[in-house]
């Protein structure tokens, strides 16, 4: 049974009769990492900070399988500014070797992806590197690590087709363990970070009976949309108005709907009543009123006369008194 977009919210697997809760920190390794030198020379790292994205679990057995994202559930780890690669530097964490840190110091504070690693996977212990997928339409992976150290983009994966970062149920990287917590990123920004992330677990290492949740970095991403209950395309879902709100005509003091059709018609006629103008709708009578909608019993006829709704042939229609 898969349980999609929960947000921090408490997970009910009623197969496995346990529940579990999920959730998503962000611990600042450094908040100004300063100048770093070593064989390639001075780094200034002055003013970035280095974060780590972790996902904690419930239980020692919690396995993370993946972090993933689509146009229905997208994935993004945004900074507003860039993020720093170094050189030596890869996208995932498989290539921030520690035995490297002493030549390299700034390479500790590279940029990467993971699946509970900090360095190369230790096969022996039964870890192993995670593996990424990106599509040709959306290269989330080249967008957010370039190579050869070039600054990086924000990572979305919220395409179509979608994409990933992910380790094989059963690697040890991936399980929760004592602490109860799998790293799944390390992002070096001068920037503020925020974002969401869709990931997967497998509570208790049980395959059968996966979960997928939302966590947001930080605060939750606004939503866009209109936000106003009297507009015609009101989006109650929508956290951040984004200006697109529409109205019927003559709003706030409207007499239509957002169809375009009266609120107000006692006799169906399509006028809407707050328009409707009494008189005389006949066209044969003696003093029809072309701009009157809704007619008032007002109509009448010339007498023998010639006087509209006159007396008639009472006197002699020549004399004078």
């Amino acid at each position: 049974m898969k349980l999609r977009n929960l947000l921090l919210s408490l997970c009910l697997l009623p197969s496995l009769a346990f529940s579990q809760t999920f959730s998503l920190r962000v611990d600042t390794v450094s908040a100004d990492i300063g100048i770093l030198v070593g064989a390639l020379g001075s780094t200034d790292l002055t003013g970035y900070a280095c974060y780590q994205v972790v996902l904690e679990c419930n239980d020692p057995t919690d396995f993370v399988s993946s972090v993933s994202g689509d146009a229905v559930n997208p994935t993004y780890i945004n900074t507003t500014t860039t993020f720093f690669h170094h050189p030596v530097g890869g996208l995932t964490a498989s290539s921030s070797n520690p035995m490297l840190f002493a030549v390299y110091p700034d390479l500790a504070y590279d940029s990467y992806v993971t699946i509970g690693l900090t360095g190369p996977a230790n096969a022996i212990a039964g870890e192993a590197n995670p593996s990424t997928v990106q599509s040709s339409g959306n290269p989330w992976a080249t967008n957010f690590d370039p190579g050869a150290g070039a600054a990086g983009g924000n990572i979305a994966l919220d395409d179509v087709v979608g994409g990933a970062w992910y380790a094989l149920n059963g690697d040890a990287n991936g399980m929760a363990g004592a602490d109860l917590d799998v790293l799944i990123g390390q992002f070096v920004t001068t920037g503020d970070l925020s974002g969401q992330v869709y990931a997967q677990f497998f509570p208790l290492g049980d395959g059968q009976n996966d979960l997928r949740v939302t966590l947001p970095i930080g605060a939750p991403l606004a939503t866009p949309g209109c936000t106003s209950a009297d507009a015609c395309n009101y989006d109650a879902a929508a956290t951040e108005d984004d200006g697109t709100c529409t109205y019927p005509d003559g709003y706030p003091n409207n007499t239509v709907d957002c169809s375009g059709d009266c609120i107000n018609d006692v006799d169906m006629d399509g006028i809407c009543d707050e328009v409707e103008l009494a008189g005389c709708t006949d066209m044969a009578a003696c003093n029809y009123d072309a701009s009157a909608t809704d007619d008032d019993g007002s109509c009448a006829d010339f007498d023998a006369c010639g006087v509209c709704d006159g007396p008639g042939a009472i006197y002699d229609c020549g004399c004078s008194d």
